[in-house]
């Protein structure tokens, strides 16, 4: 069991991903339901209940109606800080590592984050596949990460050359890597493009 599903339930972790991963944004029912993937009686539930507890306010704009994480409830900070530290890993690691491209060709988690065994302790590992990547670079890009989830952010990168070789090699730390499950975050973790 993660760290996200023992805290949140499924239905709460699609929801709060979006509502009080981005509490600035308003969303509507449709907007919701195609971005949580819950069928519409499991996203009225969520919705209804955060509505009636006043964490989340709700409005009509002409026939739609937007839902947006409420920032008056005396646990708002709390809630998008809890969320953001479970549930916003990826959307926060992507958007850390996206100025990298194209220098950095895929990048993606891997260990007890993708597996959804971590704890609150448990670090965060991260795999980069790229050229001309600068750990000083990477590091620039990780650290206030790290500060924000209040978890350490492990990296490993390669060359495409040498991550093509070490995953040809049966027993190598990449292709143990590659045969557990893994998180992507830029490009295709088992086929970064091959640049000539």
């Amino acid at each position: 069991m993660s760290l996200a599903s023992s805290i949140f339930s499924d239905s709460q972790s699609r929801v709060y991903l979006w509502l009080f991963g981005q509490p600035e944004r308003s969303f509507h029912l449709n907007e919701l339901r195609r971005l949580t993937g819950l069928g519409s009686a499991s996203l009225q539930r969520e919705l209804n209940r955060l509505v009636e507890s006043k964490l989340v306010n709700s409005e009509r704009l002409g026939s739609l109606r937007c839902f947006r994480a409420n920032p008056q409830s005396p646990v708002f900070n709390e809630l998008v800080a809890l969320t953001s530290k479970t549930l916003g890993i990826v959307p926060l690691l992507q958007d850390a590592l996206m100025p990298l491209t194209p220098r950095l060709e895929s990048a993606w988690i891997y260990g007890s984050v993708a597996k959804q065994t971590d704890t609150a302790q448990s670090d965060i590992d991260v795999m980069l596949v790229g050229r001309d990547l600068l750990l000083g670079d990477v590091l620039e890009r990780l650290v206030p990460i790290e500060a924000r989830l209040g978890r350490k952010i492990n990296p490993n990168f390669y060359k495409p050359e040498e991550f093509f070789r070490r995953r040809d090699e049966p027993d190598s730390f990449v292709n143990r890597v590659l045969s557990q499950p893994v998180i992507a975050l830029i490009g295709d973790a088992h086929e970064p493009a091959r640049i000539g």
